[in-house]
């Protein structure tokens, strides 16, 4: 990683999505969290704060980025349950099958490489009952902007440590073998419209009943 990814990104979006229109997005998903907890593309810490206190027991936060690493070790101490920093990639997580509760991706699925993997190895992890809850932004239904999204996706990969704006996330998390329990579509109020376009929902490994969990 080059001095850019490493110290000038770290900082940059710690700037930005310190911001209140993104905590107030984040905290809609995050007060569904349960239980021993994964969150991939864990960035600077600004989660900690945002979950629901008395019904998670652990966060553990997975992070590849070493200049972001730095910058979350100063929040640790935050939140009243245990947190436990792994650096490491979605494609290839360092975990027992079966460990975890909730899996986390807030603006994180947008800039992995191998999303078919990934999407593998988050069914893999996550328990009978477990849940995928995400937040990101993605692919527009309106024809005009969604040809923007695809036009500006290879700048966006430069500029956004490898972030696409043109994934309809939707049918990502269906193909990687999840079923969607619920969905939210809207437009944000980001800036720019080609970054507003937002998903956020539930999901868990297809095969188990929606609404229905397995004895933990």
């Amino acid at each position: 990683m080059g001095p850019y990814t490493e110290h000038f990104f770290p900082w940059f979006m710690e700037k930005v999505l310190s911001l209140p229109v993104y905590r107030e997005q984040r905290r809609e998903i995050l007060r569904r969290a349960e239980g021993r907890v994964l969150e991939i593309g864990f960035g600077f810490g600004g989660t900690l704060t945002e979950y629901p206190e008395g019904v998670v027991r652990e966060v553990v936060a997975l992070e590849p980025n070493p200049g972001m690493v730095r910058r979350a070790r100063r929040s640790l101490s935050q939140p009243p349950f245990p947190v436990r920093i792994v650096r490491g990639v979605a494609e290839a997580m360092p975990f027992a099958s079966c460990y975890f509760d909730t899996v986390v991706s807030h603006w994180t699925l947008c800039s992995l490489d191998r999303l078919k993997d990934s999407l593998g190895e988050i069914r893999r992890v996550l328990n009978a009952g477990g849940r995928l809850l995400f937040l990101e932004h993605g692919l527009s239904r309106e024809p005009r902007l969604a040809r923007w999204q695809h036009l500006l996706t290879p700048v966006q990969r430069v500029l956004a440590g490898g972030c696409r704006l043109d994934l309809d996330i939707e049918a990502v998390v269906r193909s990687g073998g999840f079923r969607i329990d619920s969905l939210e579509r809207y437009e944000s109020r980001l800036p720019l419209r080609v970054l507003r376009q937002m998903y956020r929902g539930v999901a868990r490994p297809d095969g188990l009943p929606a609404g229905v969990d397995a004895p933990r």
